[in-house]
């Protein structure tokens, strides 16, 4: 199901088509289509056939029917992929390979001195597990604030409110694990 939600949003990034757009020229809510996009939903085989239809493609390609891996599970330490969605002085690298059926995000994120995840707190859906490796962490969830170091962990909801920040006067480092999958 999330492979054909993942086809599906490629093909229709692909066209240039927007999800609102899509979604009223196939009768269907926007929302129900990004729930199918994310792999949440699965539409009816009519639906499902007249989202190939609009995409100019078949049924058996948006459910991946020939598709192959095309990547290794192993990815090697030089060729972490570097994003950065949040504050400068925080790096998140990828440490798992790209893989549409993947129902958990491995990170590692590094943070320099005083870098924060932000000026305000941030909620969405899903669970966070969080392994300090290097240097102090304080990751505050709703109003209560706890300081990691070295070793210590910490798992908590997403939904409640939480940022992070480095107390530390090096370079912090952690793996970060979320789910679901969101990069």
């Amino acid at each position: 199901m999330k492979l054909m939600g993942v086809n599906i949003k490629r093909l229709r990034e692909e066209k240039g088509i927007t999800l609102r757009t899509m979604a009223t020229n196939l009768g269907i809510s926007p929302s129900f289509l990004s729930q199918i996009e994310t792999g949440k939903a699965s539409p009816s085989l009519d639906t499902l056939k007249s989202i190939s239809d609009h995409l100019g493609t078949t049924v058996g390609t948006l459910i991946g029917e020939n598709q192959k891996p095309s990547h290794s599970p192993v990815v090697r330490s030089d060729e972490r992929k570097n994003i950065e969605r949040l504050s400068s002085g925080v790096n998140i690298y990828l440490l798992a390979s790209q893989d549409p059926n993947k129902q958990m995000e491995p990170l590692l994120f590094r943070m320099s001195e005083k870098a924060t995840s932000g000026p305000a707190m941030y909620k969405h859906f899903g669970q966070e597990f969080v392994l300090v490796l290097r240097g102090t962490i304080e990751i505050t969830l709703n109003d209560a604030a706890y300081i990691l170091k070295k070793g210590d962990s910490i798992y908590f909801n997403s939904s409640t409110p939480h940022s992070f920040r480095n107390l530390d006067k090096n370079e912090s480092e952690a793996i970060w694990v979320v789910t679901p999958p969101t990069f």
